[in-house]
C-alpha cells in the first residue's frame, strides 16, 4: 500500500516548472491529483511529460485558480465529483529577470507580481482551507522561496510578495490552529533543478521531483504531527533524510556562479 492511496489532492500550479515535480511524486504514492490550468495546452503537455504515471489518478480541469469564482468552480466541481477532498499543495507564483531597483520597477509588472505571486495564495487558501477545516483534516502545504527571508537586490517583484505570503501562512496557522488541518510552508532554498534549467543547473541544487517527495511526505500520516511550521528544505540533508527516493538528473555540472547554499534542512514552529 502506498503512503497516499485514497487520498484526493489539488496541487495548485501543478503545470509549472516545481509543481510538475510534486504532481509526479503525488501521483507515485497513489494519490488521486488534481490539477487546474487556464490553458489546455498547459495540461496536455503535463500529461504527456507524465507518462505512464498519467492514469485515471491524474485529473486535469480547466479553470483559474487564481480568480475567486473561478476557484469556487473547482472546489465546487472537485467535491461533486469526489466527495471530499484531503490535501491542498500551492506552488504558485512565478520568477523574474528583470534585474531593476525597486523604483524603477514598472506599475504594470509589480501588479502582475502581486496578482500571481501573492493574489492566488490568497484565492486559494480562502477557498480551500474552509473544506478542510469542515472536514476537520487534511494537510495544506504552500510553496515559498528563501527571497521571502533574504533582502535580494533587484528581484522585489517577487521578494515582497514572497514575504507576504510567508505572513499569509503564519496568519492562517493561527486562524486555524485546532481545526484539524496541518498548515506548513515548505521554502526551497537556493536554486531548484527543474526541466527548464537543464542547461544549466548544478548536480547540488535540489530537485523538483526532490521537492515532490517531500510535499508528499507532508500529506501523509507518516507527518500527521508536523504542523504549523516554516520548512527550509536543501538539498544535501534532504538527501540524507530520503535516501530511497528515487532522484532523476535534468543537467549536467554547469559553470555559473551562483550565491552558495547553507545545505540545513530545519523546521521552524510558528
Amino acid at each position: 500500500m502506498k503512503k497516499l492511496d485514497g487520498i484526493i489532492a489539488l496541487i495548485a500550479g501543478g503545470t509549472g516548472n516545481v509543481g510538475e515535480g510534486i504532481v509526479r511524486a503525488f501521483l507515485k504514492e497513489g494519490a488521486t491529483v488534481v490539477v487546474p490550468s487556464r490553458r489546455a495546452e498547459a495540461l496536455d503537455q503535463l500529461r504527456e511529460y507524465l507518462g505512464p504515471l498519467a492514469t485515471n489518478n491524474f485529473v486535469p480541469l480547466i479553470g483559474q485558480i487564481g480568480q475567486i469564482e473561478g476557484a469556487e468552480r473547482l472546489r465546487d466541481e472537485i467535491l461533486n465529483r469526489f466527495g471530499h477532498l484531503d490535501a491542498v499543495v500551492a506552488s504558485l507564483g512565478s520568477s523574474w529577470d528583470g534585474n531593476l531597483p525597486l523604483t524603477q520597477v514598472p506599475m504594470e509588472v509589480w501588479r502582475q507580481y502581486l496578482e500571481n505571486n501573492l493574489t492566488s495564495h490568497f484565492v486559494t487558501a480562502r477557498t480551500f482551507l474552509p473544506v478542510l477545516a469542515q472536514q476537520k483534516r487534511g494537510s495544506y502545504t504552500l510553496l515559498g522561496g528563501s527571497a521571502a527571508e533574504v533582502p535580494i537586490p533587484n528581484y522585489s517583484p517577487v521578494a515582497i510578495p514572497a514575504a507576504g505570503q510567508l505572513m499569509l501562512t503564519k496568519v492562517v496557522v493561527e486562524e486555524f490552529r485546532g481545526s484539524g488541518v496541518r498548515i506548513n510552508e515548505v521554502i526551497a532554498n537556493g536554486w531548484v533543478l527543474t526541466r527548464s534549467k537543464a542547461g544549466y543547473g548544478k548536480s547540488d541544487w535540489i530537485t523538483a521531483d526532490e521537492i515532490g517527495t517531500f510535499t508528499a511526505h507532508l500529506a501523509s500520516d507518516e507527518a500527521n504531527m508536523v504542523n504549523g511550521s516554516i520548512i527550509n528544505l536543501n538539498a544535501v540533508p534532504f538527501r540524507s533524510l530520503f535516501c530511497n527516493s528515487q532522484r532523476e538528473e535534468f543537467a549536467t555540472p554547469g559553470q555559473n556562479s551562483f550565491p552558495p547554499e547553507s545545505h540545513t534542512l530545519f523546521q521552524k514552529q510558528v
